[in-house]
């Protein structure tokens, strides 16, 4: 059985791309993931430079495990829609490029009316989306933003024109009193990809990010799951609103390697 693959996302190591690359492996981490929109943009790169970046990671044996498309607004916002939608499809051909088979980016709270024109914009969007990504041979996998499992597989389902997956990011379901566990079953026939994040939900009913391991996720039933389902993603570790977010992905690439037998 081979271990699960482990990766950091590199905003966790506040430096330079190519220093953050050797960081990553002193780290422990396998794999590391990129902001298509701040750390590694398309524009920013030359042929050339693509080429000299794969063999930079290959020097370092390190992979690309995906790339985050970051919106400050809801993917089917209708304000700037189409330059959201155009910058989305070129961040997965700059992925397909890089080799990296993953984009994930959050598509913004899942309108609950599903006869709504949002819902159906958000359902158009996706299938466009998916369209794109099956000719450039790169997949994305939404984060889910406070939505329920049922309201995920279901607008999944409605994607019938190309394959889009599922970011699975755990701490969300937790920080909002979703059951991260019972939000994994119904869904990992579509997760591509899994953020290693933890969180706990507060009295208020508000949530909180925490180191991992430290929340509400139970992370080694889950590390079971994701074994039993032959899952061959890989697990990034993110941290959000840290005052030392590198100390904390060292501690978690440290607990994940522990909980899941790692090498």
């Amino acid at each position: 059985m081979k271990p699960l693959r482990r990766a950091v996302a590199c905003h966790c190591l506040p430096q330079p791309v190519r220093r953050a690359i050797h960081a990553a492996v002193e780290l422990g981490a396998t794999g590391i993931q990129f902001d298509a929109r701040q750390e590694l943009r398309p524009t920013d790169l030359s042929d050339s430079g693509r080429r000299q970046l794969r063999h930079d990671l290959e020097i370092e044996g390190l992979t690309i495990s995906s790339l985050a498309f970051p919106t400050r607004r809801s993917l089917y916002d209708p304000q700037q829609i189409e330059a959201r939608i155009s910058g989305l499809k070129q961040t997965l051909e700059f992925a397909y490029q890089l080799q990296v088979p993953i984009v994930v980016a959050r598509v913004g709270a899942i309108p609950t009316d599903k006869d709504s024109e949002e819902y159906k914009l958000l359902v158009n969007v996706l299938s466009d989306v998916a369209r794109h990504s099956n000719r450039v041979g790169t997949t994305l996998a939404i984060t889910p933003t406070r939505d329920s499992a049922t309201d995920l597989k279901e607008l999944i389902s409605n994607i019938t024109e190309g394959l889009v997956g599922i970011n699975f990011d755990p701490a969300v379901f937790a920080m909002c009193g979703q059951d991260a566990i019972s939000a994994y079953r119904e869904l990992h026939q579509h997760v591509l990809h899994v953020t290693a994040r933890d969180g706990v939900r507060d009295i208020d009913g508000s949530g909180q990010e925490v180191v991992l391991g430290r929340g509400d996720v139970d992370w080694p039933e889950l590390i079971v799951l994701l074994t039993e389902a032959e899952y061959h993603g890989w697990l990034t570790v993110d941290r959000n609103n840290s005052k030392d977010a590198t100390r904390d992905a060292v501690q978690a690439l440290a607990y994940l390697k522990k909980v899941s037998h790692g090498e």
